[in-house]
């Protein structure tokens, strides 16, 4: 349900946009976008089909979306493994989000070597190999969308049946609906 509310959103976000319908600026889609699609390559694909500007502050968004799941799965985790029988407290082991940890430390180790390269006077070949990586990102984004896709079934969803459709359903409602509230308040 996810895949398939994304693949809709990247679609009907840039429509939209384009008919200037929800009343949002550039910035403020770009953060309706980053903010309210869940997996990184509708993002993509809904702020590229918007332009650049759109694509580049809506896919920041969304890290920083993904960047604040690490303490928030700290939490949860700590907060969900307190507690026991009869009143007693019980400390177990807490889970810790390596994938959003291990995101944390290419983002600082990302930095760094920018600025090494901007010190040493090779921000030239830096921006170079930035360039390759994110031509191989790209790439692994299509391929990656293209696994998705290739594993929806119409017989999967018949499978799953109705209920939690509904449930998606409601839920995209809630988040594209205050989302769009929540950019309205902020501005």
């Amino acid at each position: 349900t996810v895949v398939l509310f994304g693949t809709l959103s990247m679609f009907v976000y840039p429509l939209v946009y384009a008919t200037g319908w929800l009343g949002l600026t550039e910035h403020q889609m770009a953060i309706y976008t980053g903010g309210t699609l869940h997996e990184v390559a509708h993002v993509a694909g809904a702020g590229g089909a918007m332009g650049d500007a759109i694509a580049s502050t809506a896919t920041i968004t969304k890290m920083i979306r993904v960047i604040l799941l690490a303490p928030y799965l700290l939490i949860l985790t700590s907060v969900l493994h307190r507690g026991g029988r009869g009143g007693a407290t019980v400390q177990r082991k807490v889970s810790i989000p390596w994938f959003a940890i291990w995101f944390l430390i290419m983002i600082c180790v990302n930095t760094l070597i920018g600025y090494l390269a901007e010190q040493q006077g090779m921000s030239d070949l830096y921006s170079q190999i930035c360039g390759g990586i994110r031509w191989a990102d790209d790439f692994g984004l299509c391929m990656a969308m293209a696994a998705l896709g290739s594993d929806a079934s119409f017989a999967r969803f018949k499978q799953a049946g109705g209920k939690p459709f509904l449930l998606a359903g409601a839920l995209y409602l809630w988040l594209t609906i205050g989302g769009y509230c929540l950019i309205r308040l902020i501005g």
